[in-house]
Parts: structure tokens; C-alpha cells; sequence
């Protein structure tokens, strides 16, 4: 589903985030990136997602290469980024609406969809996301757990194939990953991939089936600890 072949990427201030990272995610797999801070994790998700791409070698999702060009076409990236969903490590980052219902609604209405159907899109999120009582409030107004469950909210309204997140548990109280938890194994057992970021032993062990460990900017080490 995922493949890199051989990607670099450096950031216009001349730092190199990523050197020469080749893997593969299938389809239906749950992928674990960790590392050390500012080894490259959220770069590389955030070109997994397409919102930067590489300086040098290649980047395919479903065989087709994504690139700047690709994603210059508005209605390859309108699909690309309906089937990628990504939750950012800051929820302010993705979080501009009036309401929270707004805000859950914004993707589903992208996709021309009926308003009722974007309605039963955002009942059924917020009821996954237990933040039904948060519909009419103010983004702004909410804590940094209650934006984090927006956030997924917002992604899973999407109905995407595969989920990438950057440390998804940051920001929660207990409860609070117990549900993100339980929701990515319930997104698992659907048959959707997941990509994370974590320095979160527990989420890595108990999700993943593959572990890829990064060390500046470079894949260390790809485990696979399920079949």
C-alpha cells in the first residue's frame, strides 16, 4: 500500500530530516515509527501524507507515485488525501472551525456528500469519539484531550483506508487512551492501516505489527513482531 524507495528530504533551512528511507507497509497493517526526538518521525509522516515530498528518490501509495506533480492535480489530491487521513501531533494545526460539528463535517461535505449523510457521518464519529456533548462548542474553548478526539473525529469522518498519527495518545488522560486504543484495534479488526509515530512502548507492543525504528533521519531497524 505504502512503499519508499530510497527517500531523502531537507528542509529549506538546510537541515536533512530523512536519508535514504526505503520500506513497505501492506494494506491492513499496523506500522509503528519510533525514535528519539528529531530523528525524523513526524517529516516522514508528514510525507507519507503528501504534505511535503521528496528531495530525492521515490514515494508510491497503491503503485502510484505521489509527488508534487500528482498532488498538483486537485482531484487525484482530493482522493489521495480522502483515503490517507492524518492526525497531527498539534490539534490546533488542523482545527479552524466555529463548531465542533462544523469541524467534523468539513471533510465529509468536501466529498459532496448529502447533508444527511454528513450528519450520520458526525453522529457516528462523535459517539466513537464519546465527545457527543462537545458538538456546539468552540474548538478553541476545548482542552488539549478534547482537541486531540476532535481531531480524530474530523479524520474518521473521512472513512479513510489508512490512518497515519503522530504520538495519537499525546495530550490524554487515562480514559482517554484507553478509547484511542480500543478504537485502533476496532479500526484494525475493519481491515484499515495504521501508521503512528510513538514513544509509547505499551501502544507500539499492543498494536503493531511491524516496528520501524528511526535514528537521524535513517531506518535503523524494521522488527516485525506479528505474522
Amino acid at each position: 500500500m505504502f512503499e519508499l524507495k530510497n527517500v531523502s528530504y531537507t528542509y529549506d533551512s538546510g537541515v536533512v530530516a530523512l536519508r535514504n528511507v526505503s520500506f513497505k507497509v501492506e494494506k491492513g497493517r499496523s506500522v509503528a515509527i519510533m525514535g528519539a526526538n528529531g530523528c525524523g518521525k513526524s517529516t516522514l509522516l508528514k510525507l507519507l501524507n503528501g504534505l511535503i515530498s521528496p528531495n530525492e528518490g521515490e514515494y508510491y501509495f497503491n503503485e502510484t507515485i505521489i509527488d508534487k506533480s500528482a498532488l498538483a492535480d486537485s482531484s487525484f489530491a482530493k482522493s489521495f488525501h480522502r483515503r490517507v487521513g492524518f492526525v497531527f501531533q498539534n490539534a490546533d494545526a488542523q482545527l479552524f472551525c466555529g463548531s465542533v460539528e462544523d469541524e467534523v463535517a468539513f471533510g465529509p461535505r468536501q466529498l459532496d456528500l448529502t447533508e444527511e449523510d454528513c450528519r450520520r457521518r458526525v453522529d457516528d464519529c462523535l459517539k466513537m469519539l464519546d465527545i457527543e456533548e462537545l458538538r456546539e462548542r468552540a474548538p478553541y474553548t476545548l482542552s488539549g484531550g478534547e482537541k486531540r478526539k476532535v481531531a480524530f473525529a474530523c479524520v474518521l469522518a473521512l472513512n479513510p483506508d489508512a490512518l497515519v498519527s503522530d504520538e495519537p495518545l499525546e495530550n490524554l488522560d487515562e480514559k482517554g487512551r484507553v478509547l484511542i486504543l480500543e478504537l485502533f484495534h476496532a479500526l484494525k479488526t475493519a481491515g484499515k492501516t495504521l501508521i503512528f509515530a510513538t514513544h509509547n512502548a505499551t501502544l507500539a507492543s499492543e498494536l503493531a505489527d511491524e516496528r520501524i525504528v528511526m535514528e537521524q533521519g535513517r531506518v535503523a531497524k524494521v522488527e516485525t513482531l506479528r505474522p
